[in-house]
């Protein structure tokens, strides 16, 4: 059974949710999991490479990282899943660009053992 949430509930489940442009009762979303790499290449409004992926040399020389802020916080997620950390799930639209999520995807990406991520799916 899937679970089926508005974005305003979803911003009231999460504390860490940076952009919360989907946070209202218009938008609803599907739980869902889908293979990490079907998201990569999704174009995504909010990201400065116009799609969901951003690496880690893309974070490293993104002018926003200038005290190293994106890549440390990808170097702490990834130290986190390799603790037994378990994130919140991505939120992506109805063509699964990302709303919120584009730190976790890049860890994500850069550990293979992870396959497939949890996502709110906006339908």
């Amino acid at each position: 059974m899937a679970e089926y949430l508005t974005g305003k509930e979803i911003c009231s489940r999460y504390s860490d949710i940076e952009n919360d442009a989907f946070g209202t009762e218009d938008h609803r979303f599907a739980l869902m999991t889908v293979n990490k790499e079907s998201l990569y290449d999704a174009p995504c409004p909010f990201s400065s490479n116009g799609k969901n992926l951003m690496t880690f040399k893309e974070w490293e020389n993104h002018p926003e990282n200038y005290d190293d802020y994106h890549t440390d916080n990808v170097k702490q997620m990834i130290d986190y899943i390799h603790e037994g950390g378990k994130f919140s799930p991505l939120i992506c639209d109805k063509e699964f660009g990302l709303y919120d999520g584009q730190h976790r995807l890049t860890a994500y990406s850069m550990i293979p053992e992870i396959q497939n991520v949890r996502i709110y799916k906006e339908i």
